[in-house]
């Protein structure tokens, strides 16, 4: 189905933010079902003025069947896709992008990050997005099942899909037939995820190498989360930096840096060479030492010298904050951006809503419901921007090799990673992370990245002053976007 519609900037209508303690709410509801059959695609014509010029594209929103491992149709899956028109005779890349969660829509990354149009919260508008990486790479935005306009149908049972093989074989029978669909079989493909979305790209590239049906060239991970396994050592070791800048950020480090980037890069030589061997002795370290790391640690974050020495130079992101912020701002830092600060609204809260920098499920339902309107497309179910009832009440982190429905406690992706890069000598991998992150540290990511047999070669690392959302900042979403089409143009050659 084509429709051509003229698509205004949504500005008359603009809807505030849900207030924090409703976002918790509707994001822990139970889980909505549909009861309409399949939709046929809808698409609309548009045009994005990017870069100076004017890029032609299509709009098509799409539903696929979901299907258990015995092939009963349980659900669809959305799909947004936005493809630019291009010469006769060429053939554009197409990235298909998820969020993380694992039960977050892509609305973030579509409608705040990469896609055509920009939504901006202040004002309430969408309008042309001059960030957007539609110039380099056609776009498919994909709402895993019981996220955005994504739901299981009802009287059905989805629980095959809420785990880790589960939703990785989702994924890719939702591309394959998009790829099938569009006749781009032959098309350069990438996977871009955020998040949680990070270790759906790998266990995707694991579900495929099996029965491969797609062809990836590059794999675009942002804010890492490879593995769910927690040691105390190495989650205060990879945590360090992040905090260390925090610190710079507000003020509180009393060694010198320049820049954030500075400070990064200090706190990370510090734990490498000083901070990770006080670690590993454990209680056997001298009080000299403990004492003079303790110091220097004191000057990386912030934290009294006494405290850490206390603590055994182990402290956790809450605890950090309060010797941080508590004392002088009445306030709270945040976790997935920690240059945001909040006061006692956010105590008591849920988490992740007791973080005052979170913001996903904090834009209105009905914001997206519009957008899709406008795309000629209505949702079968009240749009959910976030489902923390698939994280908390189904969700099980588990390898795709295992049968037993158990929470994984040593889950690691970067082998599927090293697997996938052996069998393509041409798969390449770009990873980026934001400074503010502690959420998912920017340093924990790449230190299991480097302890992981890939050809280094092939990988592209970026980091910017930024948090947990990296396109969601202004200034450095223009920098990823840059950073991404060189990435794109490289893989699709």
């Amino acid at each position: 189905m084509l429709v051509t519609l003229a698509v205004a900037d949504a500005r008359a209508a603009a809807l505030p933010d849900v207030p924090a303690t409703d976002a918790a709410r509707n994001a822990f509801a139970p889980t909505a079902t549909r009861t309409r059959p399949l939709a046929l695609p809808v698409t609309t014509s548009h045009v994005l003025r990017l870069r100076g010029q004017r890029l032609r594209y299509s709009a098509t929103v799409s539903e696929w069947p979901v299907r258990d491992p015995d092939g009963r149709s349980i659900g669809a899956i959305v799909t947004q896709a936005y493809v630019a028109r291009s010469r006769p005779g060429t053939e554009r890349p197409v990235t298909f992008v998820y969020n993380g969660g694992p039960g977050a829509a892509s609305w973030s990354l579509q409608m705040e990050g990469i896609g055509p149009r920009l939504y901006d919260a202040a004002t309430g508008a969408i309008g042309d997005n001059p960030d957007s990486i539609l110039d380099a790479t056609d776009l498919v935005f994909i709402d895993p099942l019981g996220t955005g306009a994504s739901f299981p149908f009802a009287g059905t049972d989805a629980s095959s899909v809420w785990n880790t093989p589960g939703d990785a074989r989702s994924i890719v029978a939702v591309i394959d037939a998009w790829l099938v669909a569009h006749h781009r079989k032959n098309a350069p493909q990438l996977l871009l995820g955020e998040s949680y979305g990070t270790m759906r790209s790998l266990a995707v590239l694991h579900e495929d190498a099996a029965k491969p049906r797609l062809n990836v060239s590059g794999v675009m991970l942002l804010s890492l989360f490879l593995s769910n396994h927690q040691d105390d050592d190495l989650a205060a070791l990879t945590l360090l930096p992040s905090l260390a800048t925090t610190a710079y950020v507000h003020g509180a480090r009393r060694a010198a840096a320049s820049s954030a980037e500075q400070a990064y890069e200090d706190a990370l030589q510090f734990a490498r060479d000083r901070y990770a061997p006080a670690l590993l002795e454990g209680y056997g370290v001298s009080k000299q030492r403990l004492q003079a790391v303790a110091t220097e640690m004191s000057a990386q974050t912030g934290v009294p010298a006494d405290v850490l020495e206390a603590s055994r130079l182990r402290i956790d992101r809450k605890q950090f904050g309060e010797h941080l912020v508590l004392p002088h701002a009445n306030g709270q830092v945040g976790s997935l951006d920690t240059r945001v600060v909040g006061g006692a609204e956010f105590e008591g809260l849920a988490d992740p809503y007791n973080d005052p920098s979170m913001t996903l499920g904090k834009r209105p339902a009905a914001l997206m419901e519009r957008y899709l309107a406008t795309l000629g497309y209505r949702v079968a179910a009240p749009y959910r921007p976030l489902n923390l009832s698939i994280n908390n009440g189904n969700w099980y982190f588990r390898t795709p090799s295992a049968s037993e429905e158990v929470h994984d406690d040593s889950l690691d992706a970067t082998e599927w990673l090293v697997d996938a890069m052996h069998a393509n000598p041409k798969l390449q991998l770009f990873t980026a992370g934001g400074y503010y992150d502690t959420a998912t540290p920017l340093y924990r990511g790449l230190y299991l990245l480097d302890h992981a047999e890939i050809d280094r070669s092939r990988w592209t690392s970026a980091a910017y002053p930024a948090g947990h959302g990296i396109a969601e900042d202004p200034k450095q979403r223009r920098h990823l976007a840059e950073d991404l089409r060189a990435f794109i143009a490289k893989t699709a050659r």
